[in-house]
């Protein structure tokens, strides 16, 4: 949400809200489909079986559909995962930095002459220049050589793993928690960013620079991978239209809304704001609100993606025991992701592998999977996709279905070329 007002100011007001619009719909969209090739499992048209992600691919794709949406899935989640980890980790040292006199602690492990170095490192604020603050460049640690395992990354582990352990039900009231943070916080953004002063000037209608656009946008929408677990929770009551229709709403309109009030407040976005929003540039109200957001709904991320990670391999036992499955997708990030704090290429790496997971996971692959259903299923699906849309035929079903891929696969492509290019040009020198 936070790289948001950047793409504002860069990509303009019309050309980003209409992305966002369209993004939300195609996910929307996506979930749908998903459901309702749920559904068309026999015996489960009111979701009372435990139809995981994989376990769907394999009742109409066969045994290797089933091991290879296994691998990819775990994949996606582990990246999804990691990458948060780390975010976290350094949320709550950039707020120890600023907030504890002595600062953040890491323990610096470097390989020298075939000679491991360890010691101790702190880090405050005071080793970053006004500009760096401003900028959002002031990170934790920035001038470390090795590899650290900080008091961040230490909080952060005692906090989330013991969730990461829980089952879904015992998961959901913290997640409820993390909801309500998240609505406080973003109605505090939007107070704090109004009390900042409004400048229009700030951002243009149609902006400059639109090759990055759909990279930020895409994969803020990737709630498919929790449609499948989340339909077995479910009361049998719930609709499920309303509830994706109702949540993708209210995330574009959170989306919408922080960024064109960070875009028109703060004369240069960064790229990454939350760094310039905790730094203090912007007031002590603006730093406490950003540690916040950061914490709660970053750091609430982490135990969800390992639930949902190990719900998906262990698939009512048929894949791996609960207890290998915990090793794997809460154990081994939470244990292995601090090697990544500062490691820059291999982080790299893991947005890149999270950009073509997600990809894959939460966009084309339901919309593939619900091609077949419609050849192999014997009955039809019990969730209304289109709604008020006359697209009952099976003809018609596919053409729709297709559209639907054909725009998947577009905005996939636009996404992975931004990226790259974003990429390319921080890499090449300035004149």
């Amino acid at each position: 949400m936070l790289c948001l007002p950047a793409a504002y100011q860069k990509s303009g007001l019309i050309p980003t809200t209409a992305v966002i619009i369209f993004v939300s719909i195609l996910s929307a969209l996506c979930c749908l489909h998903m459901s309702n090739t749920i559904s068309k499992v026999p015996n489960n048209q009111n979701f009372g079986s435990d139809i995981g992600y994989s376990e769907c691919f394999r009742h109409f794709g066969g045994p290797k559909s089933y091991n290879h949406t296994q691998l990819l899935f775990f994949c996606c989640v582990t990246c999804l995962n990691i990458s948060s980890i780390v975010d976290t980790a350094e949320v709550v040292d950039t707020f120890l930095g600023h907030w504890i006199p002595t600062g953040s602690v890491a323990i610096n492990f470097q390989w020298t002459d075939k000679h491991l170095l360890v010691h101790r490192v702190n880090w405050d604020y005071s080793n970053c220049s006004e500009i760096m603050l401003s900028s959002g460049e002031c990170v934790p640690f920035f001038d470390e050589e090795g590899i650290l395992f900080t008091m961040g990354y230490g909080i952060t582990m005692l906090a989330f793993l013991p969730m990461a352990l829980m089952d879904l039900k015992e998961n959901a009231f913290i997640q409820v928690i993390g909801f309500v943070v998240l609505l406080l916080t973003s109605l505090g953004f939007v107070v704090l960013f109004l009390s900042q002063g409004i400048d229009p000037s700030n951002i243009s209608l149609w902006g400059t620079e639109w090759g990055s656009l759909f990279g930020v946008v895409l994969f803020n929408f990737a709630l498919v991978i929790a449609i499948p677990v989340w339909l077995y929770e479910k009361e049998s009551y719930v609709n499920v239209p309303a509830v994706v229709h109702s949540s993708s709403l209210l995330s574009t309109i959170f989306y919408i809304s922080i960024g064109i009030l960070g875009a028109i407040t703060i004369p240069h976005a960064s790229q990454n704001m939350l760094e310039s929003l905790m730094s203090g540039a912007l007031g002590t109200s603006m730093q406490l609100c950003a540690s916040i957001f950061a914490f709660f709904i970053i750091g609430l991320g982490c135990p969800l993606f390992s639930i949902l990670a190990r719900m998906n391999l262990t698939d009512g036992n048929r894949f791996l025991s609960r207890g290998t499955a915990n090793w794997l997708a809460v154990y081994l990030p939470f244990f292995s992701s601090w090697i990544f704090y500062r490691g820059d290429a291999i982080y790299q790496l893991l947005s890149w592998g999270g950009i073509l997971f997600t990809s894959l996971i939460a966009f084309i692959l339901p919309l593939l999977l619900s091609l077949r259903s419609l050849d192999m299923a014997s009955g039809e699906g019990n969730v209304d996709v289109y709604k008020v849309f006359n697209v009952t035929s099976k003809k018609s079903q596919k053409i729709a279905i297709r559209i639907i891929l054909v725009l998947a696969i577009a905005s996939t492509i636009l996404a992975f070329i931004g990226n790259l290019t974003f990429i390319t040009s921080s890499i090449l020198p300035r004149e």
